[in-house]
């Protein structure tokens, strides 16, 4: 049996790379025009990539899941209706005459924070939804920070802040100029950790960056990146040894401590800390 993270052309070198340098597993990356060295029995971990793998092949996260996260619209509705983001419509038609501005308008598929559009009363929302074929609508809210948490198996690999290259813009992202910063356990926001386990389970991804924005203590949730960027090796080393941790365990949720008190050992994965709380 061989371990393998599974990227695609253009997709995650640099962080597949560093994580499985940091791994003490062995596990190797391959990208998806090279599958012929996967086989039956093998272990993938998919970093963003739905390609069809051999029959006998266990699979860390499923094509599904990508594809059903990968869909910003879909997903974001979905969000939505267990109030886990901001109020959002599929359709301009569904945006009520008394609907509070501005909203924003994203295509279905996007990334790297690009098809952002503010609008600020119904001309600029019809202008925006025209350039799409299919869009979704969200309800603008001025974040006060905006995380990043990485979910696997349940539980946090590590957490890291946003801060953006200009706060005026709508989307933080590191592409346009921001970057993340690590929190230490003991800062960790535990109602976006909580928000971000909770968008993963429904999901149904084992493994997830989930952005999750906060305004006023409260915690809306974006999007979760099947294929996150890992730009420290902090965070490398965290995700290779939850990484190692599922080889060795597999990748069943890991539920979260029941102790009285919230605390980061409630939400922190085992191969991350032995102080972690387990039930």
């Amino acid at each position: 049996m061989r371990n393998y993270m599974l990227r695609r052309r253009g997709l995650g070198r640099r962080s597949c790379n560093a994580i499985s340098q940091f791994s003490t597993t062995g596990i190797r990356v391959v990208r998806n025009d090279n599958m012929g060295v996967i086989s039956a029995g093998d272990l993938v971990f998919r970093w963003g990539t739905t390609s069809t793998l051999p029959d006998g092949v266990r699979v860390v996260n499923t094509a599904y899941a990508i594809h059903r996260v990968n869909n910003k619209r879909d997903f974001r509705l979905a969000l939505a209706r267990h109030r886990l983001s901001p109020p959002s419509w599929g359709d301009l038609a569904e945006v009520r005459a008394d609907t509070r501005y501005p909203l924003v308008v994203r295509p279905s598929w996007h990334a790297q924070g690009v098809g952002v559009h503010l609008c600020h009363d119904f001309s600029e929302l019809e202008k925006a939804c025209d350039l799409y074929d299919e869009y979704y609508i969200s309800e603008y809210i001025r974040k006060d920070a905006e995380y990043r948490v990485m979910v696997i198996c349940g539980r946090v690999a590590w957490v890291a802040r946003k801060t953006p290259g200009n706060p005026e813009d709508v989307a933080w992202n590191v592409a346009r100029g921001g970057r993340f910063d690590n929190v230490r356990w003991g800062d960790w926001p535990l109602r976006v950790c909580n928000a971000a386990v909770s968008v993963l389970a429904l999901s149904g991804l084992h493994f997830g960056g989930v952005d999750v924005m906060v305004k006023d203590g409260v915690p809306y949730v974006l999007e979760i990146n099947s294929a996150p960027s890992h730009t420290s090796e902090y965070r490398q080393q965290c995700t290779a040894r939850c990484f190692n941790y599922i080889i060795q365990n597999g990748s069943a949720e890991l539920y979260l401590g029941t102790l009285a008190e919230d605390s980061w050992r409630n939400y922190i994965h085992p191969a991350i800390s032995e102080q972690a709380s387990m039930p």
